[in-house]
């Protein structure tokens, strides 16, 4: 046995070469195969969409990283000429970057001082009644935590929580209705939560620092005046159709209400640290929704001032935020944004939108309907973030060639249908996290995730159409 991994860890290496080899080539065959003379699309344009093709598929097939594929996006622009090294490196340290890094130090904070199960055991004490109420619970205190955490980070968090509890029910994995809705609840909440604010999902700065690239300044307020509404509508209808495919065969939670008690009276009172880090963060938050804007300190500033009072009030340290803190993402991110950037100044986002915009016969309608159907579909099969990178700057350019599109518009299209990644295990890390319990399967995720998908399409739709532009005239 011991020498299994001496023979397998050869054919896992060549594997993942063969993928990476594979996704650079088809990347290349396609540019200069399919796209030999493509009339309007400068050369820089060309090699850009090489790029997003090769970065596309191995953000799909990751056969290394995906914070890897974020540096060879970075390595690729300035070897093939679309962009110096200097502007591709420069645009990697933006405000977005920092607001991320100092959220992740706020999250791993709450974490370390354990005031994160603190707040879920509370929120789902309050849905202890019935088995459907236990669930909606579960949903809805999952988005209501990654307001203020990554979504995976709370997805990490829930379910040892609501494992204990099944395992007190003795529910049997794969064969109880209820189990396979409890689990599949804690993924939908954290992503349907992660669209409310910035500290939700990574895509949501990156999608704020996009659009400040171009004068566009968004508060924190004013993203979630956009995104709530999405939010609060999509939750009960998601969870309706998790009721309706999967019917619960439970009528009793005594079990489950008497392990929820034993947890919180094992918290016990709240502790000096947890009350600090509850201070801090409620300072912080009222911050990013009242003085976010540019004018002030603005969203990194804010973030970091609040990493920099933990310190300072000794409830983290340098240690815990080197274990918990998803700097991988942060480089992936990073890729993202030099991405977007190489997309919007190489003139091929254009050129791609162009494209799209005489296929769909510049109707807005159908143009609006088609962002968020291939957003959807694209983030249901790479990284969320990854996604939104790769529309963000098509979306801009679409607005710029349709009138009562604006870019605003368009931008908050992609990146609040960029979270809504329910059909795949790999789609998001709350879908692989919650898979890894052993209580639902694929088939069972993919059967909730297309309904679930299918009504989020038309809620951001008629959001988009009747709140957006009806009421707030985006």
């Amino acid at each position: 046995m011991a020498l299994t991994p001496m023979i397998l860890s050869p054919v896992i290496h060549k594997k993942r070469f063969n993928f990476f080899f594979i996704g650079v080539t088809l990347g290349i065959l396609i540019l200069f195969f399919f796209l030999p003379n493509p009339q309007g699309l400068t050369h820089q344009g060309k090699m850009m969409i090489g790029i997003l093709l090769a970065a596309g598929i191995l953000w799909i097939t990751e056969p290394i990283p995906l914070a890897a594929t974020g540096l060879f996006i970075m390595i690729l622009q300035p070897l093939l000429g679309v962009m110096s090294a200097e502007d591709v490196f420069s645009s990697f340290g933006n405000q977005a970057v920092f607001f991320l890094i100092g959220a992740f130090i706020i999250a791993a904070a709450i974490e370390t001082q354990g005031l994160h199960k603190r707040m879920a055991l509370a929120l789902l004490r309050r849905f202890e009644n019935s088995p459907r109420m236990l669930t909606l619970g579960i949903m809805l205190s999952c988005a209501s935590l990654s307001f203020i955490m990554p979504e995976h980070g709370v997805a990490a968090l829930f379910l040892p929580i609501i494992i204990s509890i099944l395992l007190a029910m003795r529910i049997i994995p794969k064969q109880s209705n209820f189990g396979k809705v409890s689990i599949i609840s804690i993924a939908y909440g954290c992503s349907i939560g992660s669209l409310g604010t910035l500290i939700g999902g990574a895509r949501n700065p990156l999608t704020i620092e996009f659009l400040s690239k171009a004068g566009i300044n968004v508060s924190f307020f004013e993203w979630m005046l956009y995104a709530m509404p999405i939010v609060f509508i999509s939750l009960p209808i998601v969870w309706l159709i998790l009721q309706f495919v999967f019917p619960l065969e439970i009528t009793d939670i005594t079990l489950a209400k008497n392990e929820i008690e034993k947890q919180v009276s094992e918290q016990g009172s709240m502790k000096k640290k947890e009350f600090l880090v509850l201070t801090i963060l409620v300072f912080t938050i009222f911050l990013w929704i009242f003085l976010s804007s540019y004018t002030y300190f603005g969203l990194a500033g804010i973030a970091l001032l609040g990493s920099i009072l933990l310190f300072i009030t000794g409830v983290i340290t340098w240690k815990d935020v080197e274990k918990k803190v998803p700097w991988g993402i942060i480089l992936l991110y990073g890729g993202a944004i030099t991405l977007g950037i190489g997309m919007q100044r190489s003139g091929a986002g254009a050129w791609i939108a162009q494209r799209l915009f005489d296929i769909m016969q510049g109707n807005p309608y159908l143009v609006v309907f088609g962002i968020i159907l291939f957003t959807i579909i694209l983030t249901n099969v790479m990284s969320n973030t990854g996604a939104v990178a790769v529309l963000l700057p098509i979306g801009s350019a679409i607005a710029a060639e349709m009138p009562g599109i604006s870019p605003l518009f368009a931008s908050m299209l992609i990146a609040l249908s960029g979270g809504l990644a329910f059909i795949f295990i790999i789609a998001t890390p709350g879908n692989a996290i919650t898979y890894s319990s052993g209580y639902f399967s694929t088939k069972d995720l993919f059967k909730a995730g297309t309904l679930a998908n299918i009504a989020c399409i038309f809620i951001i739709y008629g959001v988009a159409i009747v709140y957006w532009k009806g009421i707030l005239g985006l």
